[in-house]
């Protein structure tokens, strides 16, 4: 994997900040709290750091439930992405399971303006114990919606293709040679992997992830989102500065 930064918001629990750690191995850690839970959250981290050897720092929300409230959490995380960028990390992930409703909501606002990909840790089923590889529901960005949806029909029918016609371990799996036979340059798929459309495998065969699959399927089996994302991503007409 990649080098990868991460970024969690964080409230009273902290379970889903180990589940992600696990799952993600990244390299450096941005904790995005309220007032009330900075001190905890910093001594937290401060055994993370340890016991996952990675690097990190908080970010405190102040006024978290005041009428700025929402642009204090959104100002926080546009910091905390921008903190992570300039360390140039080649991929980073904001996990908004953590604190209050509103907080999850105002940073994934902020992560959907920069093109930062969002997840969500859920609580398994009954006495099931939390498994990373399957708890964790990754949300796609625009930029890999928009990719998708510039695809030729003839594409998008074979990436629809490997979930309806693959069984066993080939089930979701699409390799250089198939792309090659629609004229898709085989590096594209390595360009979807940066978009986390796709995981590579190994040198020529590439595995759907769960958010890859779910665009392929909206965008194939419905026309209108389709349309909607090409719609949103066309470049927008800049204004006229002089109102004239």
């Amino acid at each position: 994997m990649s080098e990868l930064g991460l970024i969690l918001t964080l409230g009273k629990s902290t379970e889903h900040v180990k589940t992600s750690l696990l799952n993600f191995s990244p390299k450096h850690l941005i904790i995005l709290t309220s007032e009330v839970f900075a001190s905890t959250a910093r001594r937290q981290l401060s055994h993370w750091k340890k016991q996952f050897d990675l690097e990190g720092e908080v970010f405190v929300i102040e006024g978290l439930f005041t009428a700025v409230g929402a642009e204090n959490i959104m100002t926080q995380t546009f910091r905390a992405i921008s903190s992570l960028q300039m360390k140039e990390f080649d991929t980073i992930l904001l996990g908004i399971t953590g604190g209050t409703m509103h907080m999850a909501a105002a940073a994934a606002s902020a992560a959907t303006l920069a093109d930062i990909s969002v997840f969500y840790v859920k609580q398994p089923d009954g006495e099931q114990i939390v498994q990373p590889n399957k708890d964790i529901i990754e949300m796609p960005t625009l930029s890999a919606f928009g990719s998708l949806s510039g695809l030729p029909p003839d594409a998008l029918e074979l990436f629809k293709s490997v979930f309806a016609e693959k069984e066993g371990e080939l089930f979701g799996t699409i390799s250089k040679s198939e792309v090659e036979k629609v004229g898709m340059p085989p590096s594209y798929l390595d360009y979807l992997t940066s978009l986390r459309v796709l995981n590579k495998i190994d040198k020529s065969k590439y595995k759907f992830t769960y958010t890859g699959m779910s665009m392929v399927r909206m965008l194939h089996d419905n026309p209108n989102i389709k349309r909607l994302i090409e719609e949103k991503t066309e470049k927008i007409e800049q204004p006229d500065h002089m109102f004239s």
